[in-house]
C-alpha cells in the first residue's frame, strides 16, 4: 500500500496511530488499519480514547493550553495521567445544540469521548444490535462492512430533530460513502442540514472528495470534513486473505456482580446506546470511580493489567481501566474478523472466537495476554461467561 499524506494538523506520526492489517476473506476491501489509539483490536492506554475525542474536538472548536499535554502523551507514550486528567476536566462549551453520533463498532468509544468534551452535546451511538420493542430511528448501510446494516435508538429523538449541527464521528473514512448514506437518512429524519464529520484518519481521493461536493451541492446541506491525517492511499494487493486457523472458546466461568452502574433493563444506561447528554457522561465518570474501586478490591494489587470491553461498549470499560492501580491496558472484543500472521511486525497473530446473543465475537492474541498480564478483566453489560483467558475475572458493574 501507497499513502501520501495531504495533511497532518498535529504533526502526529502515522505509526503512532495505526498499523496496516488484513481483512479475513472480504473481496470487497481486503486491507485494514489496525488502530493502536483506540483501544478496539489492541491494547492501549486507558486513557487515550478520552484524549482522541479531545483532540478531535480541538479540530472544529480550537486548541488549548491543554492540547500540546494530549498530543504530547501520544507521541511519547508516556503515562502522565495527571496533567492529562486535569486537560479533560475543561470540556469546551458552545451555544450551538449539537448532537453527537459514534459509528458502531469500532467508533462507539472516540464518539462518546468526543461527546464528553463539548459541554452541552447529546450523544447516540449507532449499532448494529436489534433492541426489542423499539424502532430503530435511523437504517443505513456500511457497505465494506463485515455486518453492513447500522440502526439507531435514542430515547430523545427531539434533540436530534432540534440540533443545529450534527456531529459524525469515525475512526477512519475511505470512500465515504458510509457518511453519505447516514446524513442522507439524518436528513430526511431530522431536517438537519449543518453536519460535521470528524475521523481519525480521511483517506477519500480528488474524485471522492468532489462526489462530497456534489452531494452538498444536490441535498443542499453543509458538510465538512475534520480529520488528525488525511491523505490518499494506493490499494496495489488485491489478494483476499483467508486465515484457517481459529481456537473456539465455550468454556464458561463466574460473573462478578457489582451493581454499581445504572442500568436500562439488560442494557447499561449510559453507553450512549440510547443517547445520553453531558451531565449523564459525568454521572458515568463517577460511577466508573466507583466501579474501579469496587474492582480493585477484588483483584487486590498487580504490576500489570488488561481490561477487556465487549462489542460497541468501550467507552465506560475504558473509563474503568483508567482508574485501576497498576500498569494497565485496556482493548475489547470485536466482531470484525481480521487475518492473523507470524510476522514481526505484524500486529495481530492469533484468533479466538466466540458467540454471544447470536452473534460471533472475536478475541486476538490470547497467548500473548495470557503470558503479559497478571490479570485479565473482562467488564460485561449483560451475563457474558465464556473464559477468554487462563487469568480473567469477569465483573458485571
Amino acid at each position: 500500500m501507497k499513502i501520501n499524506i495531504r495533511e497532518n494538523i498535529y504533526n502526529l506520526n502515522l505509526d503512532d496511530l495505526v498499523s496496516i492489517g488484513y481483512r479475513d476473506n472480504n473481496s470487497k476491501r481486503n486491507f485494514l488499519f489496525i488502530s493502536k489509539i483506540l483501544g478496539k483490536h489492541i491494547e492501549v492506554r486507558p486513557n487515550i480514547c478520552r484524549i482522541t475525542g479531545f483532540l478531535l474536538v480541538s479540530t472544529i472548536l480550537g486548541t488549548t493550553k491543554g492540547t500540546s499535554i494530549l498530543i504530547n502523551y501520544i507521541e511519547n507514550h508516556e503515562d502522565n495521567n495527571i496533567k492529562v486528567n486535569e486537560v479533560m476536566k475543561l470540556a469546551y462549551r458552545t451555544n450551538e445544540k449539537l448532537v453527537v453520533i459514534g459509528f458502531a463498532e469500532t467508533a462507539t468509544g472516540i464518539g462518546m469521548a468526543v461527546a464528553s468534551a463539548i459541554e452541552n452535546s447529546y450523544y447516540v451511538t449507532t449499532t448494529r444490535e436489534n433492541i426489542e420493542g423499539i424502532k430503530s430511528f435511523l437504517n443505513f448501510e456500511e457497505e465494506h462492512s463485515h455486518a453492513t446494516t447500522h440502526k439507531c435508538f435514542p430515547e430523545d429523538i427531539y434533540k436530534l430533530r432540534e440540533a443545529d449541527r450534527i456531529i459524525l464521528v469515525d475512526d477512519e473514512i475511505t470512500t465515504g460513502k458510509s457518511m453519505l448514506n447516514i446524513i442522507k437518512e439524518l436528513k430526511r429524519n431530522t431536517g438537519v442540514r449543518k453536519y460535521e464529520i470528524l475521523t481519525i484518519l480521511d483517506w477519500r481521493n480528488i474524485d471522492q472528495r468532489n462526489s462530497y461536493k456534489d452531494f452538498i451541492r444536490k441535498n443542499k446541506v453543509e458538510i465538512e470534513v475534520k480529520a488528525l491525517i488525511s491523505g490518499e492511499i494506493k490499494v496495489e494487493d488485491n489478494n483476499v486473505y483467508c486465515y484457517k486457523k481459529e481456537n473456539i472458546l465455550s468454556e464458561t466461568m463466574k460473573v462478578n456482580y457489582l451493581n454499581i452502574l445504572s442500568r436500562k433493563g439488560k442494557y447499561l444506561k449510559f453507553t450512549g446506546r440510547f443517547g445520553v447528554d453531558f451531565e449523564d457522561i459525568k454521572k458515568t465518570e463517577e460511577e466508573c470511580i466507583k466501579a474501579a474501586n469496587k474492582i480493585q478490591e477484588i483483584i487486590g494489587d498487580n504490576k500489570k493489567i488488561l481490561v477487556l470491553g465487549h462489542g460497541e461498549n468501550i467507552y465506560i470499560p475504558s473509563r474503568i481501566a483508567s482508574y485501576l492501580k497498576g500498569e494497565v491496558y485496556f482493548k475489547s472484543t470485536t466482531r470484525s474478523p481480521i487475518y492473523c500472521s507470524d510476522e514481526i511486525s505484524y500486529l495481530i497473530n492469533e484468533r479466538s472466537s466466540f458467540y454471544h446473543n447470536g452473534f460471533k465475537y472475536y478475541f486476538y492474541n490470547k497467548s500473548r495476554i495470557e503470558k503479559d498480564y497478571e490479570k485479565v478483566i473482562l467488564i460485561t453489560e449483560d451475563d457474558l461467561n465464556i473464559k477468554l483467558t487462563n487469568n480473567l475475572i469477569i465483573v458485571k458493574p
